[in-house]
């Protein structure tokens, strides 16, 4: 059977422009001049549902739903990517050196690309992921290339300097351009369509399984990618059981609460949106504790526009209310293509770098205030992701700020 040559509209994913592609390249290229570097290396990470993917998929648009992608971006010339398979990808009409590779042969696939380019040998090379910062894998403490890829490099070319891209790609990434916010609006409608399919289909004596296979459903239906990550807490309100990331086999039942974090994703680009369910009905104060975490949440926003800093953030959505019985806490991290930063939040032990870090126009954060009840923690949650603009900031999403009750 033939297989594609190009790429066409017909079998893709959704995809930027060569305009955005020519802008982003050139706003990278201009950041790898300024510090010394002559090309950046993505090595294969589907880290955290493939959110480790986040620099390959910025570069280059693969990596999308888990496929292991390494990239090859030198400051001028044709970029390269590696594939299970070469050639054409539902996300390929960037550029066309797409070849194919073995999974887990990050080390081995750039040293032969190294070979076919000996003018890099010698060169100063940035490897995306080497390790963290305040701005882009702000859940991989330790960075998130592999090791043995790493030395592989190393040990074949002794003349070269490795050094890593987090800085480069992290000031690259933070504010999102009008194309990137326009991907991140169409996630969050996916992101909303997979919460309406658990108040349409949850209430006491249906399996979390079954909620959970029509929230897959919408979120494919609604164009969504995969794997989406999904937070679960369920169990009787006050005692539930700690987050974990898909269903269990259990039934609802009256007297439950449902929080669910949930991850729209449209070519890549993530959001994540927070609710809390009363299944069957809402127990005492549970209303006014979603009110009081809405209230939290409308607070930030008001005050978040180009130049606020994250403590400011915090301490407008940290308030007490409900006669002294209920607190709210807040979090907040970046989004985009990966895990973004800043992340931080109420109680946090975050460094002054990340406390007083400025919000810039373009930014993309979720805003996920909580209730704390008599000590109960996650008695109402409800978050959004929120784009700051020119003026001000704005809510991506458009569902109401309500308890809703599944019953």
């Amino acid at each position: 059977m033939a297989e594609l040559d190009q790429w066409t509209a017909a079998w893709s994913n959704p995809v930027f422009s060569l305009a955005e592609r020519d802008a982003r390249w050139g706003k990278v290229r201009g950041l790898m001049a300024r510090d010394g570097i002559d090309v950046i290396v993505c090595l294969p990470c589907t880290n955290a549902h493939g959110r480790g993917q986040a620099n390959a998929r910025y570069l280059t648009q693969l990596g999308e739903n888990s496929d292991e992608a390494t990239v090859a971006f030198p400051i001028d010339g044709d970029v390269t990517a590696w594939h299970s398979r070469g050639g054409v990808w539902p996300s390929s009409n960037w550029f066309t050196d797409i070849r194919a590779v073995p999974r887990g042969m990050g080390g081995a696939t750039v040293t032969a690309w190294l070979k076919e380019n000996p003018h890099y040998q010698n060169a100063t090379i940035a490897i995306a992921g080497l390790d963290t910062s305040h701005l882009i894998h702000v859940r991989a403490g330790e960075g998130e290339a592999n090791w043995q890829s790493v030395e592989i490099l190393k040990r074949n070319f002794p003349g070269a300097s490795f050094v890593s891209a987090t800085n480069i790609l992290g000031e690259a990434r933070f504010r999102k351009s009008s194309e990137e916010i326009d991907f991140l609006r169409k996630a969050t409608v996916v992101a909303e369509k997979t919460l309406a399919a658990v108040s349409s289909n949850g209430r006491p004596g249906v399996a979390e399984r079954d909620i959970y296979a029509h929230m897959m459903f919408a979120n494919a239906h609604a164009g969504g990618g995969f794997q989406p990550m999904v937070g679960w807490y369920s169990g009787p309100n006050g005692r539930a059981y700690h987050r974990i990331e898909q269903p269990t086999s259990r039934i609802l039942d009256a007297g439950d609460a449902l929080h669910i974090e949930t991850e729209g994703r449209w070519g890549g680009y993530i959001v994540q949106l927070d609710q809390t369910y009363a299944v069957g009905a809402p127990l005492p104060d549970q209303e006014g504790a979603m009110a009081l975490a809405n209230e939290a949440f409308n607070r930030a926003l008001a005050i978040t526009r180009p130049g606020t800093l994250i403590r400011d953030i915090i301490a407008a959505a940290t308030m007490e209310g409900l006669g002294g019985r209920a607190r709210t806490k807040f979090h907040g991290h970046g989004r985009g293509t990966g895990d973004d930063g800043p992340v931080a939040g109420t109680g946090r032990a975050e460094p002054d770098e990340v406390l007083n870090l400025a919000l810039e126009e373009g930014c993309c954060m979720a805003f996920k205030p909580s209730t704390i009840y008599d000590g109960i923690p996650n008695y109402a949650c409800w978050g959004d992701a929120v784009i700051v603009t020119a003026t001000g900031a704005e809510r991506l999403g458009t569902r109401a700020q309500e308890l809703p009750i599944l019953a």
